[in-house]
């Protein structure tokens, strides 16, 4: 159970959006101009299921407010407001609040290159140091019984491993940001769908191949508005070995815990596959995303998890 919930969620952790090559001529292109201080509103509501079950749904407003322009791009502040939990195990609620109560403290400082793109986290110091407080809280809120504090210290290292450098915080950290601007930076076609080869950080510094596509689903010309529809496929067979490295990795730190907390055998590892499906809204006048929504889903042989993220604008851009 914990290898398969452990590989399903590294799967699911992954960035959303990778490095694109240029596409053809375009019909319209999404490179903002912001104002220093312009704020953009949204509502951020996800729900995670596995095996058909939903494991947690919650809600939570969110600020993305220009705090620099250069030539060279702009510094964005990622602001979440208090999240609200919609559904999730009731023996895991207390966990999940800790875990949404993070950046709360500490909003993220985005870097876009000059078209828009999602580059890096110039906090990402700052970041690391909340989210190892934060592990540290949820371990020890989790650790309340003598067989399961057994288990919690043993895993201790595992989980505090995936923020042991500020390169695995960053790629944990710039998800959300990605999925909100992935569409950004971009040149569409009118009848052509931007369609590249692509790669996804992983946390542990190496890279997954995939296939990714934008195709515009509709252009409304008088209101300023695209629809565009998005669609990514990993390579199966590198999503299988990044899987099972990180198994292989998270058993060889169970086999130093006390003898009997934790089953220490490898577990055979099935094919995983990855595919993502998203809509984008975005106003063509001023390039920023009206409203997104992204689907994930893994499978790995018989088991399967779906993360589903909405976007909604609370308002307009504000100056």
């Amino acid at each position: 159970m914990l290898q398969r919930r452990g590989l399903l969620a590294l799967i699911a952790s992954l960035p959303v959006f990778g490095r694109s090559a240029e596409p053809g001529p375009p019909s319209f292109e999404l490179v903002p101009q912001p104002l220093v201080e312009q704020e953009l509103r949204f509502h951020l509501e996800r729900r995670t299921t596995r095996d058909g079950s939903v494991v947690q749904r919650y809600r939570m407003p969110v600020s993305v407010k220009v705090v620099d322009v250069t030539l060279d791009g702009t510094l964005l502040r990622w602001t979440e407001g208090e999240a609200e939990v919609l559904d999730a195990d009731p023996q895991r609620r207390p966990q999940l609040a800790i875990g949404l109560s993070l950046m709360r403290d500490v909003p993220l400082e985005v870097r876009l290159d000059a078209l828009g793109r999602v580059q890096a986290l110039d906090n990402v110091a700052d970041v690391r140091r909340a989210c190892l407080g934060m592990v540290d809280r949820l371990l020890t809120s989790m650790a309340v019984g003598g067989e399961q504090r057994a288990f919690v210290d043993a895993m201790r290292p595992a989980w505090m491993a995936a923020f042991a450098t500020e390169h695995a915080v960053a790629v944990a950290s710039l998800k959300e940001p990605q999925l909100l601007l992935g569409a950004m930076g971009r040149r569409f076609g009118a009848d052509e769908p931007v369609q590249f080869r692509t790669e996804l950080d992983s946390p542990f510094g190496d890279t997954l191949p995939a296939i990714a596509r934008f195709s515009i689903r509709g252009v409304q010309r008088r209101s300023n508005r695209a629809e565009l529809g998005w669609l990514m496929v990993s390579d199966p067979a590198a999503t299988t070995s990044l899987a099972r490295a990180a198994v292989g990795t998270a058993t060889a730190i169970a086999a130093a815990a006390p003898s009997g907390t934790i089953a220490h055998d490898v577990p055979e590892i099935p094919s995983v596959a990855l595919e993502e499906r998203g809509d984008f809204i975005v106003d063509t006048r001023t390039s920023w995303p009206i409203a997104v929504t992204h689907i994930r889903h893994v499978i790995a042989g018989a088991y399967s998890q779906t993360d589903a993220t909405s976007f909604t604008s609370r308002q307009g851009p504000r100056a």
